[in-house]
């Protein structure tokens, strides 16, 4: 067996190795073929909306792509002829420049960085005089003279050949351009005919993952679809409402080419997390170079920190609504690789890409290990997370989920989802020898510390819960094993109403005892706490026993952590208890039913009257 799960991990390793080397030098074909699926998820919903204001569909892919790529392609054609006319300007402000430089190394005089230097400096000095009094002594032992030996200047070197042509130089020019255009070329080809053949690719694709997944094919193609759709076209109005803004402030502060910046700005803010800051780096450091002093560069700065945190924390929540479904530091991973696989264009697909990947792992079982990794969902339920940190011994952050969670919810929900599972999980653990008594120990402390903490958090509770239809008699609480089951019955003690008079046996308590109580005071229920696997026969044995007492009296079982219903009924049978509650909520509803219902004698027989009760209580 062990043998088998090592092979699986070879070949899931081998597996993965051969898509990374596939992605890496697959990059001149997958590159294009991936931009253009992600391009055809953008213009889609636009081709859509033309089809049904009445166009053509082949007439409104070709208008919708050539408008796209001539916009793009004019943006990026004016802004490398604005770059080039900076470029010639700069030395126009060389003046600005030298005086930025003149006044840092005028405030780092005297500083820690300058000390840090100097002493560097002597240090390299006395290690070049310890040098020179070595080879003294070489040459002496040696009988030289030290000009011998020291070191002489290397005679250069130069090669003399050809003087290449321009005309051979052309090749190595040409050819990256070419490649570029060859590039988008293919990209706007494969972007029109995804437009035009869309039905026909989804149809394929449903075809060859089989008929018996065509639900699973569907729903992950209409997810996949849905949510890059959404995140292009978000990002997309987000970035150039950024970017009309950055160039609009700029242009009012009088920085040079300010629609340049806004443009590259809006373009670069694509790139996650890294781009908004290169986009702002470039003004900046212009506006250093172009106005006198320091104040402009400040203003600058502060203008795009405003818009960038304007923009998250504004215009982003109110246009996504959600995110995208990948965790922000599965994002960073993978920006990382994307980067390194694919260079800017990878880094700037990086998260379409990887919701494609969240959304396979969603749908695709033996892909599920991408979900869990890059997904943003929770991984864990709070009572399972709740109870981890229990096991770590982790109080505090314990306190902080079921503080959290006693916020949302009312009080007997926190017992029933939160408390209750954990404890269920504890017992079964310490059964099974996978924790100690000291962990279970700590669990109780710190669940039992807690009860305490959550009782004021619960919300009002419901007025027919404060208002007793009569004077009830004592609920006996009997917990069958150990202190967990202790535990258990002090969280019904707090769920229940005050009205109801409780009084709680020790689970060292002998059954002759209980019995013996039970038929003495005749309490309005005898409540049996027990959580699976602990306390079975002496469970049922109290039970058998209870029930048996004439004339009857109320029993309720809490059976914490049975699951199924036909091991309810085959308890009920076994012990002749009829209330078999499974949860805290259901106990309380049985508890207030059966003592508003108090069973009483006729004088004529001995059948039970009973008279009305209260209505059940809401879980929500």
């Amino acid at each position: 067996m062990r043998g088998g799960r090592h092979v699986n991990a070879l070949v899931n390793l081998a597996t993965f190795t051969l898509v990374v080397v596939g992605l890496y030098f697959g990059k001149p074909v997958l590159m294009p073929i991936a931009l253009a699926t992600l391009l055809a998820f953008l213009l889609s919903p636009i081709v859509n909306r033309l089809v049904r204001w009445g166009l053509a569909q082949s007439f409104a892919v070709i208008a919708v792509v050539l408008l796209i790529f001539s916009v793009l392609g004019a943006t990026i054609w004016g802004v490398a002829s604005q770059m080039s006319l900076l470029v010639d300007e700069l030395p126009k402000y060389k003046d600005n420049i030298r005086e930025k430089v003149v006044d840092l190394r005028s405030a780092g005089k005297g500083s820690f960085v300058e000390r840090v230097h100097q002493m560097l400096r002597e240090i390299k000095g006395e290690i070049k005089r310890a040098d020179n009094r070595t080879n003294e002594i070489t040459a002496a032992a040696t009988n030289e003279a030290p000009s011998t030996v020291s070191l002489r200047e290397p005679v250069p070197v130069v090669v003399q050949g050809q003087t290449s042509s321009p005309v051979w130089q052309l090749p190595s020019a040409v050819g990256p351009l070419l490649e570029i255009l060859g590039t988008a070329g293919l990209v706007i080809v494969l972007v029109i005919f995804m437009l035009l053949r869309k039905r026909d690719l989804r149809n394929r694709f449903v075809v060859l993952f089989g008929h018996s997944r065509m639900p699973t094919t569907t729903l992950a193609l209409d997810e996949a679809a849905e949510r890059i759709s959404r995140y292009l076209l978000m990002q997309t109005t987000i970035n150039g409402t950024y970017g009309l803004a950055v160039g609009i402030g700029l242009y009012f502060l009088g920085l040079p080419y300010a629609l340049l910046w806004g443009g590259m700005a809006a373009l670069l803010r694509f790139i996650p997390y890294v781009g908004a800051w290169i986009g702002a780096s470039m003004p900046v450091l212009l506006s250093l170079a172009v106005f006198p002093g320091w104040l402009h560069p400040f203003v600058v700065l502060g203008l795009i920190l405003c818009l960038e945190l304007s923009m998250n924390m504004f215009m982003e929540p109110l246009l996504y609504g959600h995110s995208v479904g990948v965790s922000a530091v599965a994002l960073l991973i993978a920006v990382a690789f994307w980067t390194w696989i694919w260079g800017g264009i990878g880094l700037a697909l990086a998260t379409p890409l990887t919701v494609c990947l969240v959304v396979l792992g969603k749908y695709v079982p033996g892909l599920s290990f991408l979900q869990l990794l890059l997904s943003d969902e929770p991984v864990m339920s709070p009572a399972r997370l709740y109870y981890q940190r229990l096991l770590a011994m982790d109080k505090m952050e314990a306190e902080e989920i079921a503080t959290e969670f006693a916020a949302k919810h009312k009080l007997i929900k926190v017992y029933d989802d939160l408390l209750l599972p954990a404890l269920i999980s504890a017992k079964n653990d310490f059964k099974n020898q996978n924790l100690t008594s000291e962990h279970l120990g700590f669990i109780v402390n710190t669940t039992e510390e807690i009860l305490g903490r959550v009782n004021s958090t619960d919300p009002p509770k419901d007025p027919v819960e404060d208002e007793p239809p009569s004077a009830p008699r004592p609920i006996l609480c009997i917990p069958i094993d150990d202190q967990v089951d202790e535990l258990v019955v002090r969280m019904l003690e707090k769920a229940l109403p005050n009205w109801l008079k409780v009084e709680t046996l020790s689970s060292q308590a002998l059954t002759g005892e209980v019995i013996a109580k039970a038929e003495m005071e005749r309490p309005s229920v005898v409540y049996l706490a027990a959580i699976v696997p602990g306390g079975s026969a002496e469970l049922r044995l109290l039970a058998k026993k209870l029930a048996g007492i004439v004339p009857p009296i109320n029993v309720v079982m809490g059976r914490y952590g049975l699951r199924g219903a036909r091991k309810k009924r085959e308890l009920s049978a076994s012990t002749g208890v009829q209330s078999i509650a499974s949860n805290l909520f259901e106990t309380r509803n049985l508890i207030m039913q059966l003592s508003a219902v108090q069973p009483e004698l006729s004088p004529e027989s001995s059948v039970p009257v009973l008279r009305p009760g209260i209505p059940e209580i809401s879980h929500n």
